[in-house]
């Protein structure tokens, strides 16, 4: 079982920020599915698995795999039935593994050297992981979770989320926006 594929905008080589839609490009679902299946089959492989890919021309050129759960699936702890936190330990511990059910748009906003702010907490779409690490440039210590089905909302939030976070957090939220726009006008 997959997950839709999520787009991811990296940058300074960290992951920014992520968003994941219900349905993904059926082409690219297909390959991303049919090339992850052939690795984990090769490895006889059990638990969760992510593949990042380069879109080039209409082909997935595979960057990195990451035999774990990975950071660009961390959407899915508020934006799928079952998370990859959760689909892991199943498979791992033999239990039972229906295909997690994806109901509405997602974003993940990775926070980076960046201290908790509670005022975050007042928008009633987001949702707060933070990992009690120190807070250090250039260190992961959270991320923040966005999801529903209104584009305004989202969008509304994560423009009032833009005035909450450092100003480097702008073009991330910005490029979600846009990639909802996208998937809205499909």
């Amino acid at each position: 079982m997959f997950y839709p594929i999520t787009h991811n905008l990296h940058q300074e080589g960290i992951l920014r920020t992520s968003v994941a839609f219900p349905k993904a490009d059926n082409s690219q679902q297909k390959q991303a599915q049919s090339m992850l299946s052939a690795v984990m089959d090769e490895l006889d492989y059990v638990g969760v698995m992510a593949m990042e890919c380069f879109v080039v021309g209409d082909k997935l050129l595979i960057n990195e795999l990451a035999p774990r759960v990975h950071n660009s699936g961390h959407w899915t702890q508020n934006g799928a039935s079952i998370s990859q936190f959760e689909l892991h330990l199943r498979a791992i511990l033999d239990l039972p593994m229906p295909s997690p059910e994806v109901f509405s748009p997602s974003v993940m906003v990775n926070l980076i050297g960046t201290d908790v702010n509670s005022h975050w907490l007042r928008l009633p779409l987001v949702h707060l992981h933070w990992y009690e690490k120190e807070v250090r440039p250039a260190r992961k210590v959270g991320h923040l979770n966005l999801t529903h089905n209104a584009p305004s909302k989202l969008a509304d939030t994560l423009d009032a989320l833009v005035d909450m976070l450092p100003n480097e957090y702008k073009s991330g939220i910005e490029w979600a926006k846009a990639k909802l726009n996208w998937y809205y006008a499909q």
